[in-house]
């Protein structure tokens, strides 16, 4: 068992050593979790604000001396003595003497840079990043499995979660009709930094990132990890994104010819939350915060023993996780890369989704587009093969570029809109990704 092993690890003071890059949300919620386990260590931390990684180490709760430095030899030296590296140098992390590297800054260029740098020093890569993980995370995947080592998103998040239930029900001999997210507000495809202003105020959050997930764009990112690591795909462009409740969601997520919404069974999907009368979301009604597989049998035994389980008649049964625990679930990811040999998830191959860039409103020639969360454009899953046929930009490709072309509202960017640097890191990536696995 994982954590009798881990209490091993720690009785023979020979902890999993755990350098990660990206100390905001996400990141300092790892740190602070890991610092209550036994076995591992964050060993090494770095962001851009250095001050700040150095502030969320010493607050973690484990007590160790802090050095803090940006150079290799004094940072080697100071993890030989037990102490904890923090750096403003993320490209630092994976040279450091550390079994895994982990990855939270969610920006596309910084998590394809790091998984890269990573798997070229044969260290595992445990990332957070889904960002880049959806540009190019069958690459990253093919590179580790060369290199020996291993390359996953964590269990907490919804696409790990999600990829935790897939690998369960169909091991069991399950037919997953549907795997989905259910977002937490309502979806509306061009919500901008403004827009969403004041409830970012009210809870703490950057309006941009707030903006991405309003926008649909950050819940297609996560729904294209889950279809790239088990091959379900989406049934329509951004998926069908219906509010239902859950009692609603065994009539609708079925084939059309059987009373639903669906041309097809085996696809991803966002179910956003019901709302009352007066706009607030029926959190009793609805999927949020958790997430959901739609699965039936073909045996009528089967199919007798969920309904006897209280699960429906059938013959579509809705198995809900009623909550994701995010950065709080990653150490069990960690845990099994390094003593199991196992992923909670990631590509089976060549891409199966990606996500494309929607313009939000009318873009002009010369417009430098800004990603995910601003006021120009939105991300919506599709299949790869669309994608592909119609060179269509994928979101992850959208940060900080120049727009060749004038693009009207609501059409897909393709890549002769825009002027894409060769140096761009990720871009190098995704295309090696097309020779190879494209």
């Amino acid at each position: 068992m994982l954590h009798r092993r881990l209490e091993e690890l720690e009785r023979k003071g020979t902890p999993i050593r755990i350098g990660i890059v990206g100390c905001g949300r996400m990141g300092a919620g790892v740190i602070n979790q890991i610092a209550q386990c036994q076995g591992m260590r964050i060993v090494a931390a770095a962001d851009m604000r250095r001050d700040h990684a150095e502030k969320v180490v010493r607050e973690s709760g484990r007590k160790t001396a802090v050095c803090v430095t940006d150079d290799l030899a004094t940072a080697t030296s100071a993890i030989a003595r037990g102490e904890t590296v923090v750096s403003g140098n993320g490209r630092l992390i994976p040279q450091l003497p550390v079994d895994v590297v982990m990855e939270a800054t969610g920006i596309p260029e910084s998590g394809a840079r790091i998984a890269y740098d990573a798997i070229l020093q044969r260290k595992h890569v445990v990332t957070l990043n889904v960002e880049a993980d959806a540009v190019v995370g069958p690459i990253l995947t093919r590179l580790a499995n060369n290199a020996g080592v291993l390359y996953s998103v964590i269990l907490g998040d919804e696409p790990g979660t999600l990829g935790n239930m897939y690998e369960w029900a169909v091991s069991i001999g399950l037919e997953v009709v549907v795997a989905a997210k259910g977002p937490m507000r309502p979806i509306d495809w061009n919500a901008n930094p403004d827009s969403v202003g004041a409830e970012a105020a009210k809870l703490g959050l950057n309006p941009k990132i707030l903006a991405s997930f309003r926008d649909g764009s950050k819940h297609c990112v996560e729904m294209c990890v889950v279809s790239n690591g088990t091959g379900l795909v989406p049934d329509v462009r951004g998926t069908h994104a219906q509010p239902m409740s859950l009692d609603e969601i065994p009539r609708k997520m079925r084939l059309k010819k059987d009373g639903g919404i669906l041309s097809r069974t085996g696809v991803v999907e966002m179910t956003p939350p019901v709302l009352k009368p007066d706009g607030t979301v029926d959190s009793d009604r609805s999927v949020a915060p958790g997430v959901y597989l739609v699965v039936t049998s073909p045996h009528p035994q089967i199919r007798a023993d969920f309904k006897y389980l209280l699960l429906g008649d059938g013959p579509y049964y809705v198995l809900h996780r009623p909550y994701h625990l995010c950065a709080i679930e990653a150490p069990y990811t960690v845990a099994r890369v390094v003593l199991h040999g196992d992923v909670t998830l990631n590509c089976i191959g060549a891409p199966v989704s990606e996500v494309v860039t929607i313009a939000k409103s009318n873009l002009l020639a010369g417009e430098q587009i800004e990603g995910s969360g601003g006021a120009q454009i939105t991300g919506q899953i599709d299949k790869h093969e669309i994608c592909r046929s119609e060179n269509l930009l994928p979101l992850g490709l959208s940060y900080d570029v120049f727009l060749k072309r004038d693009v009207a509202k609501g059409k897909a960017l393709t890549f002769d809109d825009v002027a894409l640097a060769d140096d761009l890191f990720i871009y190098q990536l995704w295309r090696m990704q097309q020779m190879t696995l494209g």
